[in-house]
């Protein structure tokens, strides 16, 4: 059975705690604040997509939103779209963009068939992207399980699950290469799943028809959310994984530190949902984690919050 990952934390010898005495002080300082939906008005997007080729463009662009920082000694990747130089998110899903026919459609077909070269072609930007062969290799067989699996749509997965958010997720992880995201580790089968929720969320939010269960989503277990919460002291490091993360050390996918700090970000998100509760804002985990995200990556002392962990991985 897998670890419910939001009824406890991780092992204490793991090297991540969360600070139950920072997560009730955060819930009291938030329990005024605003905390509005999520909002994926990325620029990078086709505008005029919805619902059937939005589904279709979602899963394969969100399976190789991952691993976006640069390697040591390396400028972050960008691209430059209409005199607008893009990084991050936006920067790969303009790339994708590029990448489909004049149409605007995602061709499956030409997805499914990306060699290397095309690979280089499509991810062509200023700076270093990291496992640009591997991302290609991912886009394919994602193309491939979306026309031999699901007859050439991602609708008819959305269809099956019934439009439901969760189950989305479910059918995601246990049929599209690259959704899996699971580990074992010490005793512990962990699933995290962020590529599967992240999509889910983002095809729901250009769908006509309203999906069930988006609010039972947790906070998504990345790099920027454990940043932020070890700022505000509500996730603390061993002295051992301190060193690692603020010297850029890489930590390996799968070891006990990386997975404890995904572990412990997902729970202590789960323990902060409840804390505003009690204070008497009425939250949810997705509404929790845009606004954990909007702080860490775009708020005024994004920049003074220290260094996130390192981990080469297509995971997130």
């Amino acid at each position: 059975m897998p670890t419910d990952l939001r009824l406890s934390p991780p092992p204490f010898e793991w090297g991540v705690q969360v600070v139950e005495e920072a997560v009730s002080s955060a819930a009291l300082e938030w329990g005024t604040k605003s905390f509005p939906p999520p909002r994926f008005d990325y620029p990078g997007p086709p505008g005029s997509l919805r619902d059937e080729p939005w589904f279709d463009y979602c899963v394969l662009a969100v399976s190789v939103l991952a691993c976006l920082w640069p390697p040591p000694g390396a400028t972050m990747w960008s691209v430059t779209r209409r005199e607008r130089t893009l990084t991050d998110a936006p920067a790969l899903f303009a790339a994708i963009t590029d990448w489909m026919e004049p149409d605007g459609l995602p061709d499956l077909g030409r997805f499914a068939s990306i060699t290397a070269t095309d690979s280089r072609r499509l991810f062509a930007g200023e700076g270093v992207l990291q496992m640009v062969p591997q991302r290609g290799v991912r886009l394919a067989a994602v193309a491939c399980a979306l026309l031999d699996r699901w007859d050439g749509a991602a609708v008819n997965l959305v269809e099956e699950a019934g439009w439901n958010g969760p189950t989305v997720v479910d059918l995601l992880a246990s049929t599209v290469p690259g959704y899996e995201d699971e580990a074992t580790v010490g005793g512990h089968h962990i699933r995290f799943r962020k590529l599967a929720h992240l999509a889910a969320a983002v095809m729901a939010s250009r769908s006509k028809r309203r999906w069930s269960g988006m609010d039972s989503f947790g906070v998504y277990p990345d790099y920027m959310l454990p940043r932020f919460l070890r700022h505000l002291g509500v996730l603390s490091y061993s002295e051992a994984l301190s060193e690692s993360v603020d010297n850029r050390i890489e930590i390996p996918r799968h070891s006990r530190q990386e997975v404890a700090i995904r572990w412990a970000t997902v729970h202590a998100g789960h323990r902060l949902v409840e804390s505003i509760r009690w204070v008497g804002k009425p939250i949810c985990g997705p509404r929790l984690d845009y606004f954990l995200w909007s702080k860490a990556v775009l708020g005024p002392d994004a920049h003074r919050m220290g260094e996130h962990h390192r981990t080469r991985t297509l995971d997130y």
